[in-house]
């Protein structure tokens, strides 16, 4: 374990809904079709950026139908792909669109270790290319939101280790566990950054990146080829 992943303590979660899979990219090309455009459009931060921004790291596309307004469309044999290149703020007005929110980090950590203490979403096994984005060297690695399911969780999620990052609801502290809440943690009232979760490709190299219980965070207006999102909800 990090340092910021002890001490080592139980949580009592309510009962939740977490997606199956991680948010595509054409579920959010619709969502910013709706929405009309990506830019300051997700509180006054940009929501995405597509590839005529971004470069070839995004299969997000963006078309003007010439009189003035926009559509958002997948590339071409990559609509099933993770959605990446998302801000925090992006993320979490996608959730909140289909009735959804962003899950805590309790409650990703739950729904990809489940209540055995497993290292990997599958188990503790080493990953290998059946289970995981692992080893990744580059963005050609990256796969199909349903292209692993011998990695899923003990609750079926699928990709919750080595596809994306996964942005969460929390702000992060590293010492939050010292004083963290035994029943429904939600994070510190505030904080610099936000938590994300699940380990990332490129360089996925090392197993311990994609290890279940493994945390970093990233400000929420940030946006990164490697950062993407699912979502949860209450019953």
């Amino acid at each position: 374990a990090g340092p910021d992943e002890k001490p080592r303590h139980p949580v009592t979660l309510n009962t939740f809904y977490i997606d199956k899979y991680e948010v595509t990219v054409a579920q959010y090309a619709a969502f910013l079709t709706r929405l009309g455009d990506y830019r300051q459009a997700c509180a006054d931060v940009d929501c995405a950026q597509p590839r005529d921004f971004i470069g070839f790291t995004s299969y997000l596309l963006e078309q003007d139908l010439g009189d003035g307004s926009l559509v958002y469309v997948p590339v071409t044999g990559f609509a099933d792909y993770p959605i990446n290149n998302v801000s925090w703020y992006g993320a979490k007005a996608y959730c909140e669109s289909v009735g959804a929110r962003l899950p805590t980090e309790a409650e990703w950590e739950f729904a990809a270790r489940g209540t055995d203490g497993r290292i990997y979403p599958w188990g503790n096994e080493p990953p290998d290319p059946s289970r995981a984005v692992y080893p990744s060297a580059d963005y050609d690695n990256l796969k199909p939101v349903n292209a692993l399911p011998a990695g899923a969780s003990p609750y079926g999620a699928l990709g919750m280790a080595g596809s994306m990052w996964e942005w969460t609801a929390d702000w992060y502290d590293e010492t939050y566990y010292s004083v963290s809440p035994r029943v429904n943690p939600t994070g510190p009232e505030t904080g610099i950054t936000r938590v994300i979760r699940g380990g990332a490709w490129p360089n996925n190299n090392e197993a311990d990146r994609i290890r279940a219980a493994n945390r970093s965070s990233l400000t929420p207006d940030f946006i990164s080829a490697i950062v993407g999102f699912r979502c949860a909800a209450d019953p």
